[in-house]
């Protein structure tokens, strides 16, 4: 094979794999971003139920305490029950 012909393979094939410009991909930063909202988003949705079924259980415990009556109880459950349907 002639030196001139090998050179100028070499050269063809270097150029055919230099297309990423030297970086990255351009849009490598959209996987960690929707990775974090991703999380962020879980967690704010795990906090919000858990508030809801904190209230639940702290209204449960004043009423085996005997704080409040059966009827008050249903009531503020019911409210309870309510506001956690409409989100």
């Amino acid at each position: 094979m002639n030196i001139h012909l090998y050179s100028a393979a070499v050269s063809l094939l270097a150029d055919q794999h230099s297309d990423y410009g030297g970086g990255p991909w351009p849009y490598f930063w959209i996987f960690p971003l929707l990775f974090w909202l991703g999380l962020i988003t879980v967690g704010f949705v795990f906090r919000r139920g858990c508030r809801r079924d904190r209230g639940i259980g702290t209204l449960r415990s004043a009423f085996a305490r005997g704080e409040i009556g059966e009827e008050d109880y249903l009531t503020r459950l019911a409210v309870l029950r309510r506001s956690r349907r409409r989100f």
